[in-house]
């Protein structure tokens, strides 16, 4: 009786009556603060064992919940980086486009220093304004770079620019720089393979290479224009100016030296003065096209263990391509009304320019075996002391570049006629 109104009742009954593990039975009443105390330590411990694991989980889900703010707080910089994109490309939600040579210009310290002057004789602005690959190309590698055109009803001495030719080689060959005034390079010129199955024990044979040294020069490509004193005062006048003259200048002479320049005096030597004559690789029917010479001349790279990555010819030749037809008058290119043409022929990448001759080509591995080395960025520099300048209101213009070019394996490169016969 007395054990179980020990318990049931009072203050131990409630310690017994927990809710964990089972209910101790007390065979020993004079023990019974013994007892509970031990009861109490067994449920301190339940207690601390039950708390642990909630404070584990309440952890667990501010890990949780730190990361969706994480989360969250990377989806919101990536929405506003594309907010401002939008708002700097129109809303395209494209990239934002690189300066161009005539906005770099604008915005050099030297030409923003003297905005907004009454008086800019006496003047001369630098800029360096193009260093890189990517800021030798950007005229013609996105779209509208070059900058509005004056307006005719904004003066009375509006410019009506001349068209240029489409820049191209550069985007063929292999980037690079140099510090030196000039790119010397061994070339190998001679191989012996001696390589052979051996027996164990018995000597390896021997193969032997020669080389030989090859120096390109580094070279100075430059020129200068007038343009009006009003057009100096005119920000954007000025930039659509250096992008469309200075800057399509350099170009277009680029262009015609890494095709063509015979390497005497300052010029650069060429792609084609060093290429090998097409050669025909297996006898074609009568009814041959300038496409089976094509395929032809990738074979013929293909024979010497090089890889054509390129095609050149003239703007014309790849119009004239495009409107060959099948024997049903089907166009076997692509549709007249198509939105885009890619300019591939047989998977390679086709540079069209009005610098190849009309039914001429070139193709080889450009990106592996020609480079272009640039030597000083390209700086623009405006000058109102030149010559009569002061007295006629107008201001000197000079764009500069310095760059080498090599060819490390001229022979990989195939020049010739697009009508060469085919025939046996």
């Amino acid at each position: 009786m007395i054990r179980r109104n020990l318990v049931s009742g009072g203050f131990a009954g409630f310690l017994f009556t927990v809710p964990f593990g089972p209910r101790p039975v007390l065979d020993n009443p004079e023990n019974l603060g013994a007892q509970v105390m031990e009861r109490l330590d067994g449920n301190h411990r339940e207690v601390k064992t039950v708390l642990g694991r909630v404070e584990e989980r309440q952890g667990q889900t501010d890990t949780a919940l730190g990361e969706v703010k994480s989360t969250l707080g990377a989806l919101d910089t990536r929405l506003a980086e594309v907010e401002q994109k939008q708002v700097r490309r129109g809303g395209s939600g494209l990239p934002a486009a690189p300066k161009t040579w005539g906005e770099r210009f604008v915005e050099s310290s030297e030409y923003k220093a003297a905005e907004g002057s009454r008086d800019r004789q006496g003047r001369r602005y630098h800029a360096v304004v193009a260093d890189t690959e990517a800021e030798h190309k950007n005229i013609t590698s996105v779209a509208g770079s070059g900058g509005a055109l004056i307006p005719v009803d904004r003066r009375v001495d509006a410019i009506s620019l001349l068209p240029w030719s489409r820049t191209t080689i550069r985007d063929l060959v292999a980037p690079g720089t140099t510090d030196s005034n000039a790119i010397t390079y061994p070339r190998q010129t001679g191989r012996t393979n001696n390589a052979a199955m051996v027996a164990e024990g018995a000597l390896k044979p021997q193969s032997d290479m020669t080389f030989e040294e090859v120096t390109a020069p580094v070279r100075t490509l430059a020129h200068f224009f007038l343009v009006t004193r009003q057009c100096l005062d005119d920000a954007a006048a000025l930039r659509s100016s250096i992008d469309r003259e200075a800057r399509s200048g350099l170009a277009d002479v680029e262009d015609l030296q890494m095709l063509f320049g015979n390497g005497t005096g300052q010029n650069l030597l060429g792609l084609v003065p060093q290429a090998t004559p097409f050669a025909k690789q297996w006898t074609a029917g009568g009814n041959s096209t300038p496409l089976d010479v094509l395929i032809q001349a990738k074979a013929q790279v293909d024979a010497q263990d090089f890889t054509a990555d390129g095609l050149v010819m003239n703007t014309v030749d790849w119009a004239m391509l495009q409107s060959i037809r099948d024997t049903t008058g089907r166009y076997i290119g692509n549709s007249p009304f198509e939105a885009s043409v890619a300019q591939f022929i047989w998977q390679l990448p086709t540079a069209t320019t009005n610098k190849m001759p009309r039914g001429k080509f070139l193709m080889g591995p450009f990106r592996t075996q020609a480079q272009i080395f640039d030597r000083l960025g390209v700086e623009v520099i405006a000058s109102t002391e030149d010559s009569d300048n002061f007295r006629r209101n107008m201001v000197t213009i000079r764009a500069e570049e310095r760059l080498a070019f090599t060819v490390q394996r001229p022979a990989s490169f195939v020049y010739g006629d697009l009508t060469a016969s085919l025939a046996a």
